[in-house]
């Protein structure tokens, strides 16, 4: 009997050994996956005349908290939505964009941890939603950080009034452009370039110029500086900058 009960255990007993070693079959090891990164900052889109630039931050972490070390570029996912819509994110209708490469920058500004892009394929009375996604060198993608904002009617453009050149410093005049009844007047953002500068998203300002005129100062004696100037209004409780005037030129000169 004791052999028979012996016998009917021995299954039973080298199971547990088995267990207790740790021994037995074994696959291979796999790699801990690395955490993926955390969602874009400060994703903001805002209406330049007939165009949205598109403006984020580029994130430090990972989802878990961890460093951000791999982080490849983006993808900007766009879909356009009917604003009457009282769900537009229940049928997600995103397509590619574009993808920004962060060793390889086409279409892209960067400026420090900065990022914008601009897009002018739009229709008036239409929504639209970008979506964007960080991934990785391995191509993996983090989370997403979206923005939506309706296209309206691009406004006018300023016109420039004076604009003279002195010593390390231009003066600048302007008039404002006939706006919509319903709109608040916000302000004035001014655009500088410089000779063999790229042109660029950042205005002169910040906050945006209550007033319609300007000096800029720190400015070269000898070199002739671009500028432009746009308008900013809150209509429909959505900001929307007017279409760039034309450029002018002014070139600051000692004893001016």
């Amino acid at each position: 009997m004791k052999s028979a009960l012996f016998y009917r255990l021995l299954p039973l007993l080298a199971c547990l050994l088995l267990v207790l070693s740790g021994c037995g079959k074994k696959g291979p090891v796999k790699p801990l996956e690395k955490p993926l990164p955390a969602a874009p900052q400060k994703l903001t889109a805002v209406q330049q005349g007939d165009r949205f630039q598109v403006t984020w931050e580029i994130p430090k972490i990972n989802q878990d908290g961890s460093p951000l070390t791999d982080l490849q570029g983006f993808r900007v996912y766009k879909m356009r939505y009917n604003p009457g819509d009282d769900c537009p994110e229940c049928r997600d209708t995103s397509t590619l964009l574009l993808q920004v490469d962060l060793d390889f920058l086409k279409n892209a500004e960067r400026r420090g941890d900065r990022m914008t892009i601009w897009d002018n394929v739009l229709q008036t009375g239409f929504g639209y939603q970008y979506r964007v996604t960080p991934y990785t060198q391995k191509e993996r993608e983090g989370e997403s950080a979206i923005v939506r904002r309706p296209f309206l009617p691009p406004l006018p453009s300023p016109r420039w009034q004076a604009a003279s050149g002195h010593d390390r410093m231009a003066r600048l005049s302007w008039l404002t452009p006939a706006i919509p009844a319903t709109a608040e007047l916000i302000g004035y953002n001014l655009y500088r370039l410089a000779p063999g500068e790229e042109p660029t998203s950042l205005p002169v300002n910040s906050p945006p110029l209550t007033e319609t005129r300007h000096e800029d100062f720190g400015l070269q004696n000898d070199v002739t500086y671009s500028y432009s100037v746009r308008v900013i209004v809150r209509l429909n409780q959505t900001l929307v900058e007017s279409e760039a005037s034309q450029s002018i030129e002014v070139t600051p000169r000692a004893g001016q």
